[in-house]
Order: structure tokens, then sequence, then C-alpha cells
């Protein structure tokens, strides 16, 4: 999971990265906003997102690739530049005769023209997603956590990424160690531990995304902790998959 990677560098630089052809930048751009793609496409058609079999959701994707593509300084800010685009392609989609659940006309307020700039209601909810990294990047600096740093050391195997969240709900079920989480500003591995029957270490192994995912939890972060959801059930489900194929020692490993 490429958990909400986000580079110092302006967004504006990283566009022009990906536009000139680097494609690691662009996929770390998408992945890092899936949680206002997700938003966006569950507020024009007021459905859950199911992101392995959706066509709105691929649509979307592609229409966000294309604000990549599209975008210069000159369009204002990118996020309701993309906002715009991805409304704009759904709702053509959800216009076919075959998609008649959502009645779409001139008059809806999802319905936005591309030819004209944003509105004030557009851009304030397209900044939604950045005001939340910038609370979320302060509160994981409160821990001494970069947002670099969690990318760059959270594990690489499904399960463990799934163990982790389970962690993180471990802690906030539990008052006292969520109260020395917080006190501490630390995952209290030797309890944990104890109570899972694991190693200590494995705990402090993947304590960076345990903490993250306490703090996406436990905050008013509306699209970070929609995005923490829909991976923990990607998660499982992933986890479920890998187990149905292997033996139950080999499923309980620990990296």
């Amino acid at each position: 999971m490429n958990f909400f990677r986000k580079k110092d560098e302006p967004i504006e630089y990283r566009i022009k990265k990906a536009q000139d052809g680097d494609s690691l930048e662009r996929e770390n751009i998408i992945s890092e906003y899936l949680p206002f793609i997700i938003k966006t496409i569950t507020k024009i058609t007021h459905k859950y997102v199911e992101t392995e079999n959706d066509e709105e959701y691929s649509i979307a994707l592609e229409a966000f690739n294309e604000a990549i593509d599209k975008y210069d300084a000159s369009r204002g800010n990118f996020i309701a530049f993309a906002q715009l685009i991805i409304r704009s392609r759904i709702i053509d989609h959800l216009r076919k005769p075959t998609h008649q659940t959502i009645p779409i006309d001139a008059e809806d307020k999802n319905c936005i023209d591309p030819g004209r700039i944003a509105s004030n209601e557009d851009f304030v909810g397209g900044l939604e997603l950045s005001n939340e990294i910038d609370i979320f990047k302060n509160r994981l600096l409160e821990f001494g956590i970069t947002l670099s740093q969690l990318v760059d050391e959270a594990p690489r195997r499904s399960d463990a990424r799934h163990n982790s969240i389970k962690i993180a709900r471990l802690i906030l079920d539990n008052e006292s160690l969520k109260a020395e989480f917080y006190r501490k500003k630390a995952v209290p591995a030797a309890k944990i531990a104890g109570m899972l029957n694991i190693s200590s270490k494995t705990v402090q192994r993947n304590k960076k995304l345990i903490i993250a995912a306490v703090i996406a939890l436990d905050n008013d972060l509306e699209d970070i902790r929609e995005y923490v959801l829909l991976a923990e059930r990607r998660l499982s489900l992933d986890t479920q998959r890998y187990c149905n194929g292997c033996t139950k020692e080999s499923c309980n490993g620990d990296e």
C-alpha cells in the first residue's frame, strides 16, 4: 500500500514531472489522491464505491489521469480542476441509456460545465483532501514520523499491513492502551505483544503504520479514514485469498 504518499515538492512540480514521462510520480500522485477520487464519485452517484468492479471508479481514474495530462498553472487549483473533469466524465457516463438510476439535468447541482471555472463550493470541496493531508502530516510529526518514512517503511506483505490495522483498532478499543499511546507518543509494543501472544519485535517493526492507522481512525479526517477503511477491507480479502492457498503455519508469519 502506498500509504498517503506526499512529497515536499509542490503538486504543480510533481504534475509536470508526470507529464514529462515520470510514470512512478504519476502513480504516486494517483495513489495519494485516491480518497479524493472516491469521495468525488460518492458525491455524484450517492453509492458505495467498489474499487474492484465499479465502472465509475475506472472512469474516475481515467479522468484523474486526464487531469494530470491537461493541467497547467493557468487553470488554477489542481484539485478543483481534477474534480471538474471527474464529475464531467462520470455524469456523461450516467447519462447513457443504460444508466437511468440517477436523474441528471442541466439544473442538477452535480452537473458541472467543464467550460466554466469551478465555483467556490467546488473549490472548497476540492481543497478538503489537501487540508486533511496537512493535518495528518502534522499529527504524524508529533510521533516523530514523516510521510516519506511512512511510505518507505510500511510492510510489503498484505497480511502484515492488515495486522497493523487490527493492532491499531486494538489500541483504540482499549482505553489503557490508547491513553499510553497518546501520552508516550509511541506504540505500547510489549503490552500488545502480550495480549496477542506475538513477538514485540513484530509490533515494533510495523509501528509507523500502526501509528498512522490509529491517527487516521481516531480523528475527524473523513477522507483519510475512509481510505484506511477501504484498505482494511481490501487487505482482509487479500489475506483470506492468501490463506486459502497456504498452510496455517505459513499464514501466521509476522513479516
